[in-house]
């Protein structure tokens, strides 16, 4: 690969890195607040009883989400050289992550933030925003799977190295696993997201220290 951008390196590389933590983070405190009931009006209590938890939901995701915006112009324009079709697929799944994750918290907001006034403070409603919020995140994770799996692909040629793409192809069976933490319960979506964000923190930190004309 000809010279890079260096600070498009170290920018996209430590945008991977705060990306996957807030991921962790967000896991970390789903584990405290506890799966949300199935019922409305047991919903709304379980809001009042985790407002603070609840609400930093949608802030951290959000940054989280913004996080991967210059991530993946980074990492692609580190992989196009050496395969440019799996780096454009891959980065371009992962791309399609970020405005699915923006839209779901935009409607999990409104659990907690009022907009004119208006919140969800019905139990039909509020079962309603739980559903499309947890399903858009089942969404989320089923797309981080063929994106982690085809970028760990074309690592494995470049100068990633092999280890960094098997851990990418484990974290693609825990994003699966993940994707249902209904039926896994918060202790395993949280091992889940702990293989996540290693993998995001282990690619961040190799494209932050990737060296000249790499």
């Amino acid at each position: 690969m000809s010279q890079g951008p260096k600070g498009l390196y170290k920018l996209g590389g430590a945008a991977f890195i705060v990306s996957g933590l807030l991921f962790l983070l967000r896991a970390i405190l789903d584990l405290m607040a506890g799966p949300p009931p199935s019922a409305g009006g047991e919903i709304l209590a379980w809001v009042a009883a985790n407002r603070f938890v609840v609400s930093l939901d949608s802030e951290i995701l959000f940054f989280a989400a913004m996080c991967l915006v210059p991530a993946v112009i980074a990492l692609y324009h580190s992989l196009a050289d050496v395969d440019k079709l799996k780096a454009a697929i891959g980065c371009g799944i992962l791309a399609v992550v970020i405005p699915t994750l923006v839209m779901v918290l935009i409607v999990h907001g409104r659990l907690v933030y009022p907009v004119y006034g208006i919140r969800a403070t019905t139990p039909d409603l509020a079962a309603f925003v739980v559903a499309v919020f947890y399903g858009g995140m089942h969404a989320v994770y089923l797309l981080l799977i063929p994106a982690t799996i085809v970028l760990s692909l074309a690592m494995k040629g470049g100068t990633y190295g092999k280890p960094i793409a098997y851990l990418g192809f484990v974290t693609a069976a825990f994003d699966l696993i993940g994707a249902y933490p209904d039926a896994i319960g918060p202790e395993l979506a949280l091992v889940t997201q702990v293989f996540l964000a290693g993998w995001f923190v282990v690619v961040g930190s190799k494209l932050a220290l990737r060296p000249r004309g790499a």
